[in-house]
């Protein structure tokens, strides 16, 4: 966990090349009362360099820069020391790959710069300090440890299937999901008789290519889901970024803007409740990492009409926040490691009725 002290500041990290922005990310720091910049570094190298020296709570770190860039930063960082680090770059969803790179290496979360558009950088001043006062929160070195198993997992062939589902499994996941998430999807059998859809809390742009690598890494096919696609046996459908996903009746999937629910979209308890309508007790809920309330409820509802669920444990858990409130509730079957969902989420579909 962050060293911060109960009462004291969290001190972060400001890691870009660019003046600007380490003047802009500081000014929008000093406007919090529960944060603060300890240390600003140019590059990669000078913020290993500072390391040595200091240990802030959490890095905030540009990608691109001279020197040692962001990606090479946090495999050095990870193996000396891990440190929660947000991904704070101006790559947008065509640069998606390489922000899922450093995920897959070891930062806690990404924030997208915006467009220099007045309403959209007070919106990014919110989100960069909720994210910090998240980050502060986790356990990076389970970060570590997730990354050296995702890279150990081997794309298979798969046959096609097109069978509409009969029983529906709602894995929901945020800070720290992606590669849970990808994890779990490469463990599962492609003769699963159930359908898949994931909502990951992430922005809009890019869930298509999360969706993309969840894609290839397993059995399953994955894709981002579109408005009225159907729910489909041994495939799985990703909520688009910004979009709520819900299934109706008709087994088929309705994206939505209604309102954001605990501040995001898409909400987990939107895509659990519906599906649980849907399904009754042939639904499984999983929810996994992830700050707040988020699923909690769908997990409630999941149960009460006879479904069955599981919960990412603490020990494995970025941020145990989630899924402990979904056992607050009594609202989770089993909590297990992150390496033993897969295989319950088989167990569980297999023993619906």
């Amino acid at each position: 966990m962050a060293t911060a002290l109960e009462g004291d500041k969290i001190q972060v990290m400001v890691v870009n090349d660019s003046a600007y922005m380490r003047a802009m990310f500081g000014d929008m720091i000093a406007s919090s009362r529960q944060v603060r910049v300890c240390e600003t570094a140019t590059d990669g190298a000078d913020a290993l360099r500072k390391l040595s020296k200091s240990r802030p709570d959490v890095i905030l770190l540009d990608l691109e820069m001279p020197n040692m860039d962001g990606l090479t930063f946090i495999e050095n960082a990870m193996a000396r020391s891990p440190v929660p680090i947000v991904v704070v770059s101006s790559y947008g969803h065509r640069g998606a790959d390489v922000v899922f790179s450093a995920l897959e290496l070891g930062a806690v979360d990404f924030i997208p710069i915006p467009s220099d558009d007045p309403d959209k950088m007070q919106t990014l001043k919110e989100t960069l300090i909720s994210k910090i006062e998240v980050a502060a929160e986790t356990n990076p070195a389970q970060l570590k440890a997730r990354r050296a198993k995702r890279a150990e997992s081997q794309p298979r062939e798969r046959p096609h299937k097109a069978e509409e589902g009969k029983a529906i499994v709602v894995i929901g996941a945020s800070t720290g999901g992606p590669g849970i998430v990808s994890e779990i999807m490469s463990r599962l059998p492609a003769d699963l008789p159930a359908g898949v859809v994931i909502v990951q809390h992430m922005p809009e742009g890019f869930t298509k290519s999360f969706a993309e690598r969840l894609n290839g890494v397993g059995k399953i096919p994955v894709r981002e889901a579109r408005e009225g696609d159907t729910v489909m046996a041994g495939a799985a459908l990703l909520a688009p970024g910004d979009y709520h996903m819900m299934v109706r009746s008709s087994h088929r999937i309705e994206l939505n803007k209604s309102p954001k629910r605990f501040g995001v979209r898409p909400a987990i308890n939107m895509a659990m409740v519906s599906a649980s309508e849907v399904y009754g007790s042939r639904t499984v809920g999983v929810l996994l990492t992830g700050m707040g309330h988020d699923g909690a409820f769908g997990m409630k509802m999941i149960k009460r009409r006879g479904g069955r669920t599981a919960g990412q444990d603490e020990a494995s858990s970025v941020v145990f926040g989630m899924a402990k409130a979904a056992v607050e509730m009594d609202a989770v079957d089993r909590l297990l490691p992150a390496d033993m969902i897969a295989d319950e989420i088989v167990k569980m579909v297999g023993s619906l009725k």
